[in-house]
């Protein structure tokens, strides 16, 4: 009975991070940025024309417009079966050339001007676009074979994960919170301890503290501050 009920949570903490796509997209940019410490991992969703976009493990936007990036050559809406959920070189391919990064693209600037390589990973569902997971390096360092095998194994582990996530987002399963989380967080932001919270809610101490770390893996958040910022976006 004891060993059902550990399996149990273990199957709840794997939905509450499924239900948060900052929680997978921070462990995307990480795992990607444990294997090739020198690049910059990014990673992101997408959701009715907008993208949610993390990389080096902080959000860059949230709910922003994406779908003008002039820049797309793929199809998003229809990717080639060959691209979907796998690990690709564009420019290794052939599918652009460093042209593809002009010189306001962020990333030109952190190469010191130069078109970085980089390899990806599309998500997709229907063939469709969903999430996007990648990383880029100094162009004057390409990927060495090793790390290639591992990047090209942490996405096709990420595939799943990403695309349940994805999904779950659109259909608003994401942002859902129970009432006691909502007012735990409603005593958060006004700079509460845990202990005046269980004190005010009348429950234990330990019950707040278990229910915020939830919510930490949900959003992907790493201190109190945060945390209220991101529920704010969705009240």
């Amino acid at each position: 009975m004891t060993s059902l009920r550990h399996r149990i949570e273990d199957v709840r903490e794997v939905a509450d991070t499924l239900m948060h796509t900052g929680a997978i997209l921070r462990l995307s940019v990480q795992a990607m940025s444990d294997a090739c410490e020198r690049g910059v991992a990014v990673a992101f969703t997408r959701d009715k024309g907008t993208f949610t976009i993390m990389a080096e493990g902080e959000f860059i936007t949230s709910g922003g417009r994406a779908m003008s990036h002039p820049g797309w050559i793929v199809d998003i809406d229809h990717v080639p079966a060959w691209q979907r959920d796998r690990w690709v070189e564009p420019m290794q391919a052939g599918i652009h050339g460093p042209g593809y990064f002009n010189d306001s693209h962020p990333l030109m600037q952190r190469f010191g001007g130069r078109a970085p390589e980089y390899g990806r990973t599309m998500i997709c569902a229907d063939g469709q676009l969903v999430a996007w997971a990648g990383i880029f390096v100094d162009s004057r360092r390409p990927f060495r074979d090793a790390e290639r095998a591992q990047l090209a194994a942490i996405c096709a582990r990420l595939a799943e994960p990403l695309r349940i996530s994805a999904l779950l987002a659109r259909g608003e399963l994401a942002r859902t919170l129970s009432s006691r989380q909502k007012e735990i967080l409603s005593r958060v932001a006004m700079g509460w301890t845990n202990k005046r919270i269980a004190k005010d809610l009348d429950i234990s101490a330990a019950t707040v503290k278990t229910l915020l770390e939830r919510m930490y893996r949900r959003s992907g958040c790493g201190n109190r501050a945060a945390l209220v910022a991101w529920t704010g976006r969705f009240s």
